[in-house]
């Protein structure tokens, strides 16, 4: 009788270990300051490392260990991953305000 690994992998394709392939890859962090902050949930960053780009950010890509969005204010330092979004530019995720 074979088993649901064996139909899908093969008998000789069953793995034995397990798989350490990490779900994230090493992340790129860059500091940069908010130079916008709007009532309704949506900002944007601008950063030494991305030049003469407004890297645009939403409520949601906050961490949870950080200030909440109604706190953030024009000028604040943070940290966080950017994401190049095909056809709209860049996208700060992961967040966390370091001022």
């Amino acid at each position: 009788m074979t088993t649901v690994f064996e139909k899908f992998f093969g008998e000789d394709k069953v793995p034995t270990e397990p798989d350490t392939t990490p779900t994230k890859p090493d992340e790129k962090r860059i500091i940069g300051k908010i130079i916008k902050v709007a009532d309704n949930g949506w900002g944007f960053i601008t950063s030494k490392e991305i030049k003469f780009t407004r890297i645009f950010f939403h409520w949601t890509s906050l961490k949870q260990d950080t200030l909440n969005f109604k706190s953030l204010k024009k000028g604040m330092q943070v940290e966080f991953t950017p994401s190049e979004v095909v056809g709209k530019g860049w996208r700060a995720i992961r967040i966390k305000v370091i001022d």
